[in-house]
């Protein structure tokens, strides 16, 4: 039995680290909605349905950027941080793996500009966008690559300090932007808010002998494999709700234009906001805890909790947003995006479920079971694809796709518990 001490520390040690998780959260969150602010007062709904395709493109390269390599990089910190020759391994291999990876994504990302800037935004004169993406996903690789290190040494409130004064710092940027270039201001803007954080990791990295921990002789191809196997997981999450979303935004557009589909694309962007907190916490905090766990039942125990937890929180925050819904959604976005009000509570129950099933997604990724992250990860974009051209489409527009995302997480929480539940007895 764990002493009272150790309980009380563990006690501490989650209050901590939510507080940092939270305090650099808060700031993305803030970034979040203050991009969403200028482009809806900027560019209206139907600049921000114009500027979706482009945001889920930019959400690909970020959990792609360097092979998808976020969870693989915390977890194995976490397991290896008491060793500096591990470290050392580790941190040659994830460099390596990493570079390996930008460079093949810039190389496509450059040769096929043209094509994605017609499937992205219509047309080809914003190519150039599409190559600064292909540069900028260099410097997204060695974002999370810093960010993973702090976190899985557990240095949370380093991490905590580099996102928030990035975040500070990258607003008047992101304001001029959207202001003096419209919508492809807008696109760069988006680069801007990723790109940041790397700047600001070097002052925490000024006297860390970089270059001295990289060296090649250290690259250790069983740690490249069991970061392919995390790429693996990254890959089908970055591609499966992305193309979602481009396939149900497409279907939204030839039904009933750009404008609803930029209001269902507000959406997103105000749920992908707060349910960043979430994720981040649970990747930061609890998926560390898990990985160092043999033992199923204290899992469980964890699990019981960390849901409960993330349940009772989003409970109360999502309650603010629909009570206040008439004030939050046009502080938040404009006035343009009013129908967002009588839709937003099916968003806010399928979230609800949605952040309840991560938790159990997050022991799937500790342990690394690639085959049920990526069987969890195609059944929640079918259920919700499949919802949409059925129960959807009878009941039309964005009322039809934001009931059936309602349903398709409420029946994936439901699969998640039993598949959990099944894991444990085995």
């Amino acid at each position: 039995m764990p002493s009272a001490g150790k309980l009380k520390a563990a006690g501490n040690g989650m209050l901590v680290g939510a507080f940092f998780t939270s305090a650099a959260q808060a700031s993305k969150i803030l970034v979040g909605f203050v991009i969403l602010k200028l482009i809806a007062l900027y560019l209206g709904a139907d600049g921000l349905g114009k500027l979706g395709h482009f945001m889920s493109l930019v959400s690909i390269a970020v959990l792609l950027a360097g092979g998808g390599i976020s969870h693989g990089v915390i977890k194995y910190v976490a397991e290896f941080k008491n060793s500096q020759f591990k470290l050392d391994r580790l941190f040659s291999t994830a460099v390596f793996y990493a570079s390996s990876f930008c460079v093949v994504s810039l190389l496509l990302l450059c040769a096929f500009s043209e094509r994605i800037s017609i499937f992205v935004f219509g047309e080809a004169e914003y190519y150039w966008v599409v190559l600064l993406l292909a540069f900028a996903q260099v410097v997204f690789a060695f974002n999370i690559l810093f960010s993973g290190f702090f976190n899985g040494l557990g240095k949370l409130r380093v991490n905590a300090i580099v996102q928030v004064v990035s975040n500070v710092l990258v607003l008047p940027v992101i304001w001029w932007l959207i202001y003096a270039f419209g919508l492809p201001g807008a696109a760069i803007a988006m680069l801007a808010i990723f790109a940041m954080p790397l700047l600001i990791s070097q002052v925490f990295l000024r006297n860390v002998p970089i270059l001295r921990m990289l060296k090649w002789r250290k690259f250790d191809m069983a740690l490249a494999k069991k970061f392919s196997r995390f790429g693996l997981m990254l890959l089908v999450s970055a591609v499966m709700f992305p193309v979602v979303e481009i396939i149900i935004r497409q279907s939204l557009i030839a039904q009933v234009g750009y404008s609803e589909a930029g209001i269902w694309q507000g959406s997103i962007k105000l749920s992908s906001a707060y349910i960043g907190f979430f994720s981040v916490f649970l990747a930061s905090y609890f998926m560390p805890m898990i990985s160092a766990i043999q033992d199923k039942s204290i899992i469980s125990v964890h699990v019981v909790k960390f849901m409960l937890l993330v349940m009772a929180v989003f409970l109360m925050g999502g309650s603010v947003l629909y009570f206040g819904r008439h004030f939050f959604i046009p502080l938040l976005l404009s006035s343009e995006f009013h129908d967002l009000e009588n839709f937003i509570i099916f968003q806010l129950i399928g979230d609800f479920f949605k952040v309840a099933a991560y938790v159990v997604g997050f022991v799937a990724v500790a342990k690394a079971a690639t085959k049920l992250y990526i069987l969890s990860e195609v059944m929640q974009a079918l259920l919700f694809v499949g919802l949409t051209f059925s129960v959807g489409e009878k009941m039309g527009g964005i009322h039809g796709v934001m009931y059936s995302y309602m349903l398709a997480y409420m029946i994936f929480f439901v699969i998640s518990i039993i598949g959990f539940v099944c894991w444990v007895r085995r």
